[in-house]
């Protein structure tokens, strides 16, 4: 990797779970026992239900071969569905394998797709990843000013990567932008203390 360089994240996402959601949290329970079979039995019918939490669940369960066979094929059916149904989450991770070339084929356009849904949703780490894609061009024409906002909408709920690459792009001038200390030194206050 060049320097200054940015890198997407590509880290999958755990379980979605809703408080107090019954068959949900059951499954969640059995889930975490290593019990993936009975996790299975309690989603599937919530997910039949268009239960988006339960799909994008599904999803994890082909997506990683944890008590079915392993198949991205049906856990992107999965993630898909969850994804129609207002899942962040499944967006994301649909974004991850498209570009992993989980999906059989890498397609940038078809991450960017995902993370761009996902980052409408304020999903954090597609903003920062819908960002990079702007920044560079990948899949789509270069918008450095979009990937810049959508990196300050992700570094306001946190995200490090965002913030690293605000910093960046003021302090170094990334991007073809004017260097400014100002917005390099506001945005380093965004830094996690951990």
């Amino acid at each position: 990797m060049q320097r200054g360089q940015l890198s997407l994240i590509t880290v999958c996402l755990f379980l979605t779970l809703s408080v107090g959601a019954g068959a949900l949290e059951e499954g969640y329970r059995a889930y975490e026992a290593g019990d993936y079979q009975t996790a299975m039995k309690y989603w599937l019918p919530l997910a039949k239900k268009n239960d988006a939490d339960a799909m994008f669940n599904l999803g994890l369960l082909y997506k990683n071969g944890l008590g079915v066979k392993k198949s991205p094929r049906t856990a992107m059916k999965w993630f898909k569905q969850a994804a129609s149904y207002g899942s962040a989450d499944a967006a994301y991770n649909l974004g991850v394998m498209y570009l992993d070339r989980e999906a059989g084929y890498p397609s940038k356009k078809d991450a960017l797709y995902w993370w761009k849904q996902a980052a409408e949703y304020g999903h954090a780490e597609s903003q920062y990843n819908y960002g990079v894609m702007l920044a560079y061009g990948n899949g789509t024409d270069k918008d450095v000013l979009a990937a810049i906002a959508w990196w300050k909408k992700a570094a306001r709920q946190g995200n490090q990567n965002a913030v690293e690459a605000l910093i960046k792009t003021y302090s170094q001038g990334l991007f073809g932008q004017t260097p400014n200390a100002a917005e390099a030194k506001y945005w380093s206050k965004f830094r996690s203390q951990h």
